[in-house]
């Protein structure tokens, strides 16, 4: 059998002081290197015993990865008995290109009509590429995820924000490949997402809320008049993403046990959401009777909802022109700083205001987040009956 040996090419050392770990595989005098996908600074690689030093955060992780990748070269040396068959069959479905997966999951998401996903999965691409262009699936590990985090974070100068969302785009990718059985374990099992303190958010009192609902408009279907109504209507619907407000039809409205509740599916999440309306709620929908129906706002046109680019561009025009309209509106009703109103306001709004008044969980579920693991550890418990008293309280009682 011939010689397998783990090495650091220090010859590739980067600017950042890592080099590559290969494989070198040597049969009949033929040498052949095979990536790790693994990067280490100098200091922390044991070139005696072949492995990275225990000093090093992520040594117990990235040594075992290596030993499973000697072992399978020792196996591919065994079964093909040259360094270049092994090398092809070490690589095989592993050395399947990272960008090209993405691009075809990307694809996929466009026509499943998660344009807003398409468009994270896109953008991640685009900074993976400028990372490493023959990244590969073998590459996947804490190591990879952790070296493309800092390239974010100290070449591309990107925010922990901004960080983070590249890295969830990327998380995604990785578990539609284990789902495709393309590989077997989760790299961000080990790995830290970065984080910021909460930014301040602009959110309305009631006072304020009432202020803007006794504006004197011109009747529907007015622009101004329709960003009032969206405003409230997400408001009172806890928190309506804009998106989901213009999609919002009159069918989304059911009643439930005699009080109405509204039923819609999130375009960001997925996630189905079940909010009790009050009155005042039924009276925005009322008075938007119109051609448009069964649309509750006559935000898109026809034709948007059967293309998901189509209908995606409209809602992000229709999102800044009703934002636009708003600032009108705060500083027609005398709000301070009415610069600040934008749709998603009236999310931050509802949930401030039932942070007041109810439990986080059902606030929480109210909101439709896909990660309720924070709320949950504080409270538990759900029903209809919990959301109604909540809505209630909150516009009712008051």
């Amino acid at each position: 059998m011939g010689s397998i040996k783990l090495l650091l090419r220090e010859d590739q050392q980067r600017a950042d002081g890592t080099a590559p770990i290969y494989l070198r595989i040597i049969q009949q005098r033929r040498t052949r290197f095979v990536a790790t996908g693994l990067r280490v600074e100098p200091r922390f690689w044991d070139a005696r015993r072949q492995q990275v030093r225990r000093s090093h955060p992520l040594a117990a992780v990235m040594n075992r990865k290596l030993q499973n990748l000697k072992l399978q070269a020792e196996a591919a040396l065994i079964e093909t008995g040259t360094a270049d068959a092994a090398k092809r069959l070490l690589k095989g479905a592993g050395g399947r290109s990272l960008l090209e997966l993405g691009q075809q999951h990307a694809r996929a998401l466009l026509e499943e009509g998660r344009y807003w996903a398409h468009v994270q999965q896109k953008t991640m691409l685009a900074k993976l590429e400028a990372f490493r262009t023959d990244a590969r699936l073998q590459d996947l590990s804490p190591g990879f995820v952790e070296e493309f985090r800092r390239f974010l974070e100290v070449k591309v100068g990107n925010a922990p924000a901004t960080v983070r969302k590249a890295l969830q785009a990327l998380h995604r990718l990785v578990r539609h490949c284990i789902r495709q059985g393309l590989i077997e374990h989760d790299p961000f099992l080990q790995v830290t997402m970065p984080s910021e303190p909460v930014p301040y958010r602009r959110r309305l009192s009631l006072e304020e809320i009432e202020a803007l609902a006794r504006v004197d408009l011109p009747p529907p279907p007015s622009p101004l008049a329709r960003a009032r109504d969206a405003f409230l209507l997400s408001l009172y619907g806890a928190g309506v993403r804009f998106g989901d407000v213009c999609r919002l039809t009159t069918e989304c409205v059911r009643t439930v046990e005699g009080r109405p509740w509204l039923h819609y599916r999130m375009a960001k999440t997925g996630k189905h959401v079940e909010v009790p309306l009050p009155d005042r709620a039924l009276e925005i929908i009322a008075r938007w009777e119109g051609p448009w129906r069964p649309l509750i706002f006559p935000f898109l046109r026809p034709g948007d909802t059967g293309d998901p680019v189509r209908e995606r561009r409209r809602i992000a025009s229709m999102n800044a022109s009703t934002n636009e309209a708003l600032k009108k509106l705060a500083a027609m009703a005398g709000l301070e700083r009415p610069e600040e109103l934008s749709m998603h306001v009236a999310r931050h709004t509802f949930a401030d205001l039932a942070r007041r008044a109810g439990s986080l969980y059902v606030v929480s579920r109210l909101l439709g987040h896909a990660n309720l693991k924070v709320t949950e550890r504080y409270l538990a418990g759900f029903d209809r009956e919990a959301a109604a008293d909540l809505s209630r309280r909150l516009w009712e009682e008051r």
